[in-house]
């Protein structure tokens, strides 16, 4: 099954619901869809089930959610599951997105001792349990990694966290080649003011290569196919931020530092 096959099953498979996804800050359920002779599962997240926020607008974080996507796939960077939006669904409209099958492979990020960092992890941060042990969060330095990092750039994610990515598959598939790291849970994106808060620190001070360079020009040119399929889902305001965005980090030429006059890791981080 190839995603454009899994596109079809979301925007027109029939839906059973399987119950409330736990843990999660709003309305989230897993629904399993039967299209063509297939059955995939996905994950609604409907618009009247999202918590009001002091910061974002009432009734858009699933519109976010689709929009991260969609500015994903025209970039041709892979880093969010396939979603999209529907108004058909058991507690009306909100997002669907394809779920993530997490592999056995080892995690992007991880939280360890000291001594147990993995070698080809960098340290981001340092924090200390209730019961008094002292651990490390860090990450790989891996590129399907940088891409979500960079992809966080343009979005403006505040709130990327370790539990937001996630080393699987959306293809009922084990294949080696279906294998991806993904960032879900991507509603908190797109405001017009600076809200990047992630755990993806360790990319700071990198030069931005070639394809990067190509993904920023292309927002900050922000020409009418990509503006029309983002300007339903985005204000007009976060679509000039966004392109704003694209064209200081073109400027910068590499993944800038994490400020210090703010919050830069979401809570809870993991």
């Amino acid at each position: 099954m190839d995603q454009g096959i899994l596109l079809d099953a979301l925007e027109a498979g029939d839906w059973t619901e399987m119950g409330a996804i736990p843990r999660a800050s709003n309305d989230t359920r897993l629904l399993v869809l039967e299209h063509e002779g297939r059955a995939i599962k996905a994950v609604y997240k409907p618009i009247s089930g999202e918590r009001p926020l002091t910061d974002f607008p009432l009734e858009t974080l699933a519109l976010r959610e689709v929009a991260a996507f969609r500015l994903s796939h025209a970039l041709d960077l892979g880093v969010v599951p396939p979603t999209v939006l529907r108004d058909d669904l058991p507690a009306g409209r909100g997002s669907l997105q394809a779920y993530v099958e997490a592999s056995d492979d080892d995690e992007a990020v991880t939280l360890s001792t000291v001594n147990a960092i993995p070698v080809d992890h960098t340290p981001i941060f340092a924090l200390r349990t209730e019961d008094g042990r002292d651990l490390v969060l860090s990450h790989s330095v891996d590129e399907s990694l940088r891409t979500i990092a960079f992809f966080d750039l343009l979005a403006n994610n505040a709130d990327r966290k370790a539990g937001h990515v996630i080393t699987g598959s959306v293809l009922p598939s084990t294949a080696s080649a279906d294998i991806g790291i993904f960032g879900i849970d991507n509603g908190l994106t797109f405001h017009h003011e600076e809200k990047l808060r992630t755990v993806l620190w360790g990319f700071s001070r990198t030069s931005f290569c070639a394809e990067e360079i190509d993904a920023l020009q292309e927002v900050a040119a922000m020409e009418e196919p990509l503006r029309a399929q983002l300007s339903d889902c985005m204000s007009a305001a976060e679509l000039q931020a966004l392109k704003y965005r694209a064209n200081r980090l073109l400027a910068a030429e590499f993944f800038p530092e994490a400020p210090a006059d703010r919050t830069v890791i979401p809570w809870p981080p993991i």
